[in-house]
């Protein structure tokens, strides 16, 4: 609220804390006790000065601040009469938006930067990229056969036959389905083998496959040299048919249950060689699902350079292999650890508008690697920054705090509320963290930090609040399952707004740009056991109009509750969790294909400003 005084002219207001006021000193002149600068503190002017040279604010920075306090009309500005009906004023204001950032772009020489790059290397899923990712591979395919032009009766082509008397490798009609397949028969050894180069890296190889009677050791082989890496086949075990593959110590696991004239789809990633010294592993999937994870190799091998199908020498087998495919796993490097990617990034921030980046703090490396790039920026006072406090940092709380409170008096440490330091705390705080930080800033001579905790319900964030003593709360992210409307997102998201503020009090509304975890089911995390139900973790695509008209709402949201949200600002989710499915940061498809950032351009859109009582 704001209120005049007297015949002087004097105007306060409350939304800025005690001292913000504006009083006429004479004609035209005024004096602006205290309005708030660019990081939420407090400077003095008057629009009788003009002394910008001496590093204090000018004439136009008085006009700025005072029309942002109590409208330009008190200037003698054109400015549109605003009217309440309660009789007072109405005041404007702007909201703060800032965007998460989660910094795993490091490259492919580490274990979780590896697991980035492959999420993203399907063709399904490369939209994703980040604008500074490199294709590797440009053309990551080395087998890809239907076999359908293929003459029938004749050998597969492109692949070394075996076939014994009494045996038939070929290509034939599939009675039943449309086009053709490769057709392994007999009473001994057939196989049909593909060669392609060696590789030293990860590979994805899929096909179809039908047995006439299952479990009669019909197999494949996936090879390197004269070692065989990977080593699946069906057996008939005591009356059961089973999909099995082949152990170390030459035991058969069972993958799953296998049936008579029944297609399954197959598909398994071997990595020969994993970041940091890691044991080569192979993935099985059967029909879309993950059915055997990070189990070793049969026999150790440095490269992968052939796939065999193959009957067995001891039963009569009829099988068919069908839509063969093996390809590079890993054919990008979404590599974020050099200056002109930072800067880049930056300048993109500032041209849409984003006041901060709230950094999940890393203490350690390679993860720091980005935030260190951006304060080594000399555009780091485009876009402020503050911190998000999760395991990584609070696992070590003692010696990581100093470090933080020393930040928080950089000019660019994003402040609200009278300057206050803005820390977001995620997946948990306690009451002697916060009483901690309280205490560090206090003895710095800092304002009392403004703290904001994350949590997944609105009671629970509640709870959590009144627990730790902390100021407000908020939310990571929001997503929806199995493809529903990113309008579905947006109407829950906006729903929870109210359940925090209702539950909790004092909000930082967020908003999601998306939710897709299904990279992640095909290529998991090191640190992400729970893998399983990513499978299921999706929405679709926004579009950037939706993005936007969801931004638009947060800030409104903001403007119509100032009791729940004081600090106003909205927290979107994110600037790169690309694999998570929520990123604004501009991608590699779209400046090649639009030849503009097309989500920040509508961001950029969205008017910061509005009226609040």
């Amino acid at each position: 609220m704001i209120a005049q005084y007297g015949s002087i002219g004097k105007i306060s207001c409350d939304r800025y804390g005690s001292g913000a006021v504006l009083e006429r000193v004479g004609g035209e002149d005024w004096r602006l006790q205290k309005f708030p600068d660019s990081n939420g503190g407090f400077a003095m002017a008057s629009n009788t000065e003009n002394s910008n040279s001496s590093g204090k604010p000018d004439r136009r920075d008085f006009l700025k601040a005072a029309t942002a306090v109590v409208g330009g009309s008190v200037l003698g500005l054109s400015m549109p009469t605003i009217s309440v009906a309660d009789g007072g004023r109405a005041v404007p204001v702007r909201t703060l938006v800032g965007a998460i950032r989660w910094d795993a772009w490091v490259g492919g020489d580490w274990k979780v930067g590896s697991s980035v790059n492959r999420t993203l290397s399907p063709d399904r899923y490369q939209f994703r990229l980040p604008f500074y990712a490199d294709i590797t591979r440009p053309r990551p395919v080395l087998v890809e056969q239907d076999f359908d032009a293929e003459e029938s009766g004749a050998a597969p082509a492109g692949w070394k036959v075996s076939a014994p008397p009494g045996t038939v490798v070929s290509v034939v009609e599939m009675p039943g389905r449309e086009g053709k397949a490769a057709y392994l028969q007999g009473t001994s050894t057939a196989a049909m083998t593909r060669a392609f180069s060696a590789q030293k890296g990860a590979l994805t190889v899929q096909w179809q496959w039908k047995e006439a009677a299952a479990g009669k050791w019909s197999a494949a082989r996936l090879c390197g040299g004269s070692a065989v890496a990977v080593e699946l086949a069906t057996r008939g075990d005591a009356g059961a048919k089973e999909l099995v593959y082949r152990t170390p110590d030459g035991a058969w696991n069972v993958v799953q249950a296998v049936a008579d004239d029944a297609w399954y789809s197959i598909k398994i990633i071997a990595d020969p060689a994993p970041p940091e010294g890691a044991s080569p592993w192979v993935d099985i999937f059967v029909d879309g699902q993950r059915k055997v994870h990070n189990a070793p190799f049969r026999s150790p091998t440095a490269t992968l350079d052939a796939l065999t199908f193959g009957t067995s020498e001891n039963a009569s087998c009829e099988v068919y292999i069908d839509n063969v495919r093996a390809e590079i796993t890993e054919v990008a490097n979404s590599d974020a650890t050099t200056q002109r990617v930072m800067d880049r990034e930056i300048k993109y921030a500032k041209q849409a508008g984003i006041d901060y980046w709230a950094f999940v703090y890393y203490p350690q490396q390679p993860l720091a690697r980005a935030r260190e790039l951006y304060f080594a920026s000399k555009r780091n006072g485009d876009v402020n920054w503050c911190a998000i406090l999760d395991g990584n940092f609070t696992s070590n709380y003692a010696t990581n705090l100093p470090k933080l409170v020393a930040r928080f008096s950089d000019p660019n440490y994003q402040r609200v509320l009278e300057g206050r330091p803005l820390v977001y705390f995620f997946g948990g705080a306690t009451a002697d963290w916060v009483v901690k930080m309280r205490a560090a800033c206090s003895q710095a001579k800092l304002p009392d930090p403004y703290i904001v905790v994350m949590a997944w319900t609105a009671q629970s964030a509640a709870d959590l609040k009144v627990k730790v003593g902390a100021d407000a709360v908020s939310r990571y992210a929001t997503g929806m399952k199995n493809g529903q409307p990113y309008s579905d997102l947006v109407d829950h998201e906006t729903s929870l707004w109210d359940q925090y503020a209702v539950s909790a009090g004092d909000v930082v509304p967020t908003v999601s740009t998306g939710w897709d975890k299904r990279p992640r089911y095909d290529y998991p995390f090191p640190y992400e056991s729970n893998y399983e139900v990513l499978k299921d973790e999706w929405t679709q695509q926004a579009t950037p109009e939706e993005i936007a008209a969801h931004l638009r709402g947060a800030v409104r949201w903001n403007n119509s509750h100032p009791s729940n949200a004081p600090a106003n600002t909205v927290l979107i989710y994110a600037w790169n969790e690309f694999d998570e499915g929520g990123w604004i940061c501009p991608t590699l498809s779209e400046l090649q294909e639009a030849g503009r950032p097309l989500r920040l351009d509508a961001i950029a859109k969205v008017p910061r400003s509005g009226i609040r009582k």
